[in-house]
């Protein structure tokens, strides 16, 4: 029975796929023509982005690129939708000294990435076109990055970055509701460099599912380490080894909640209880009590959650006793480091 109820909320799935496909598809191919028009801007453009929904690790990886690119002598100007940010205006969030406006103007990523990144200009705007200009004309920016703008084809672009999760499989992917697809494998055509992030090796059987579907796309690795760990309430940093041995409850509300909690698991706690919530969530009074009374209960010498999830707490929520903030960073390796430095040179 229970394979019945599967069997047939797939096939609706299916079915479900195939508008959303279709609209997809024929957007593209307005943009293909040249029906749709795009718009380039005077300094190079990167975008990063994805094919599917969910967590790849966009944020880490435009932190990473944007000091890349800085150490290579660029005034680097970061453009941004800000999911779920209040407004849809376009907002300043940094001038390359820290966030200038609190996360629910900015959104919680471009807050995170103001945090992270210094001197790199960051503009929030539904309108990456309208962003990029004022990054140019207003901050004197040289060169773009556009977070998340693979399927935002309206803003020209010079370097297509394709971002996907090592851990997820290419081949049991669909197309959205029945899979993660935001459009087509046909989507793959557009992508300048596909990196793979979270790893440092490439599946074979990976290599050959994206080779067969375009042999000419360079494939690269963008591994993920432990930047540093960070007492909230004091700001002490605390050495990995502190973490062996010892009863930790992880939170989090990410895309890919479960790659947070592997790298927990890397910290070789003796116990590792988990809580997701949904990406961006915006934590209340009472998930802080049930988080501090499950690891009560469970005997927890910690609490452990992301800088991004710290983005969301609001100012008047109970203080998390024992809570640290995990910071994690995509290693950018040298030669996708020349590979990009080789593209925007012949500009």
């Amino acid at each position: 029975m229970r394979l019945s109820i599967k069997l047939v909320l797939q096939f609706v799935l299916t079915v479900a796929a195939f508008p959303y496909m279709t609209a997809t598809s024929i957007r593209n191919w307005l943009y293909d023509k040249n029906i749709f028009k795009t718009e380039k801007l005077s300094v190079p453009v990167i975008s990063v982005g994805n094919i599917t929904a969910g967590g790849t690790g966009k944020t880490p990886f435009v932190i990473s690129l944007s000091k890349t690119l800085q150490h290579n002598g660029y005034k680097v100007g970061i453009i941004t939708r800000g999911y779920r940010r209040k407004g849809k205006e376009q907002v300043i969030v940094s001038t390359g000294k820290g966030p200038l406006v609190p996360p629910h103007i900015s959104g919680d990523e471009p807050h995170l990435m103001a945090y992270k990144t210094k001197d790199a200009v960051i503009i929030a705007d539904m309108d990456r076109v309208s962003a990029g200009k004022t990054a140019i004309e207003k901050y004197n920016c040289t060169i773009l990055i556009a977070d998340d703008g693979y399927q935002h084809r309206r803003l020209s672009r010079d370097l297509n970055i394709l971002l996907w999760d090592a851990y997820s499989n290419p081949y049991k992917e669909k197309v959205l509701p029945a899979g993660k697809l935001r459009e087509s494998w046909r989507g793959l055509k557009r992508a300048s460099l596909l990196v793979f992030t979270r790893t440092d090796t490439i599946p074979d059987s990976y290599k050959r599912f994206f080779r067969e579907k375009r042999l000419d796309l360079k494939q690269y690795c963008s591994p993920i380490f432990i930047e540093k760990i960070v007492n909230a309430s004091s700001g002490n940093t605390l050495n990995l080894e502190d973490l062996k041995g010892q009863s930790i409850s992880a939170f989090c509300g990410l895309g890919n909640p479960q790659q947070f909690f592997n790298t927990v698991k890397k910290l070789s706690p003796s116990r590792l209880i988990t809580k997701k919530f949904h990406d961006h969530h915006k934590y209340s009074k009472k998930d802080i009590m049930s988080l501090i009374e499950d690891a009560k209960s469970h005997n927890c010498e910690y609490l452990i959650t992301t800088e991004k999830d710290a983005v969301n707490f609001h100012e008047g929520l109970p203080k998390i006793e024992n809570l640290l903030l995990i910071g994690i960073s995509f290693e950018i390796e040298e030669n996708l480091k020349k590979e990009i430095s080789t593209i925007i040179s012949q500009l």
